[in-house]
């Protein structure tokens, strides 16, 4: 449940306090985090300006918060707001979580995530922690312990190995509840998904499930990752125009799909199988690689004894989108292929 907008704005607070600031340490301050302006300085950029060093600018920067936590009851309400955000969400956030999260309380205000992070930095009671074996950039409430939420994740990440393929994340809730033997009511889902976003081992899809990181659903490295991933939870072969535009539609990032980009990347990728003129399935699903031939020759090694000509014609339409008269004449390569005195086939013996 979402907490009500804060009755007051965040940009005035920051005006207020940085009026208590003498003007250098003020510019300082606003610059730094954009808070006047939107726009972020590096350190370098303004000791150039002021003829100082950038160790200067950040012990100035350093002596300005200092200060100002000097007016700390000015601070409260902007407190209150990022604690419980925080507690809301169980205590522990990544950072680009936490901005988000706070920045829709705000959302009436133009307000910057280096101006967030200001914030973050003067309140004591937050703690950042670049990263760790568990989870990547995060903060957290002073009084909240990380291995708590860490086996939360390491829950989720065994759930996710055992299964092998992305969960929605009602089913991957559900499914760490019991493994944790606790409820909702205990661990709340606001927590869990904090904590998942914060991890390094598990992310989200475009389809709104999660998945390991290492997973091309989660993590495509390039236009085969992303046919694969669409293809997956397609369900069936597919045109690989039509596995272009469902990469589109995921919008895995801001690079557009071309078709012909597409099929190259399917023609020379084993996790593919052409199974018809253009039409794509995957290895995974059963299809046998190759030509109708290849294809042929698979299943009657699997049979271990000759088929008749109506028993492959079936096993072969299993497998590929063509014609029967394709496979008949793949039949005919008497160089692979013996019919039988029955009016079966069988292999050709290698001499």
């Amino acid at each position: 449940m979402n907490s009500p907008k804060p009755q007051f704005k965040l940009s005035k607070l920051s005006e207020t306090i940085l009026s208590e600031l003498d003007q250098r340490s003020r510019d300082v301050i606003s610059r730094r985090f954009g808070i006047s302006t939107s726009q972020v300085e590096t350190l370098e950029s303004i000791g150039k300006e002021y003829g100082i060093t950038r160790e200067r600018v950040r012990q100035i920067e350093y002596q300005a918060k200092k200060a100002i936590m000097g007016i700390s009851a000015t601070l409260t309400p902007a407190n209150e707001v990022f604690e419980n955000v925080f507690r809301r969400h169980g205590g522990i956030l990544a950072q680009q979580h936490a901005v988000k999260l706070i920045q829709e309380q705000f959302s009436d205000e133009k307000i910057t995530s280096a101006h967030i992070i200001f914030y973050l930095e003067l309140f004591p009671q937050f703690v950042h922690t670049v990263r760790d074996a568990v989870f990547n950039s995060f903060w957290r409430l002073q009084d909240v312990n990380p291995e708590d939420a860490a086996q939360v994740v390491k829950a989720a990440r065994a759930i996710l190995k055992v299964v092998g393929h992305p969960l929605s994340q009602d089913d991957l809730l559900n499914r760490i509840w019991k493994e944790r033997g606790t409820s909702a009511e205990t661990l709340p889902a606001e927590h869990i998904v904090a904590q998942l976003i914060a991890s390094k081992w598990v992310n989200s899809t475009p389809f709104g499930e999660w998945g390991l990181a290492s997973w091309p659903e989660t993590n495509p490295r390039g236009v085969g990752d992303k046919a694969y991933a669409v293809l997956r939870r397609h369900g069936a072969p597919e045109h690989f125009t039509k596995i272009t535009s469902l990469i589109n539609q995921a919008e895995f990032d801001h690079k557009k799909a071309n078709p012909q980009t597409v099929h190259n990347e399917l023609i020379k990728d084993n996790r593919f199988v052409l199974v018809g003129r253009g039409l794509y399935g995957l290895a995974e699903w059963g299809y046998i690689p190759g030509t109708v031939g290849d294809v042929l020759e698979s299943l009657l090694n699997r049979a271990k004894r000759p088929l008749t000509r109506e028993e492959l014609i079936e096993q072969v339409l299993a497998q590929r989108q063509v014609k029967k008269n394709t496979i008949l004449l793949g039949l005919q390569n008497e160089d692979r292929f013996v019919k039988t005195p029955e009016n079966r086939y069988t292999l050709k013996e290698k001499s």
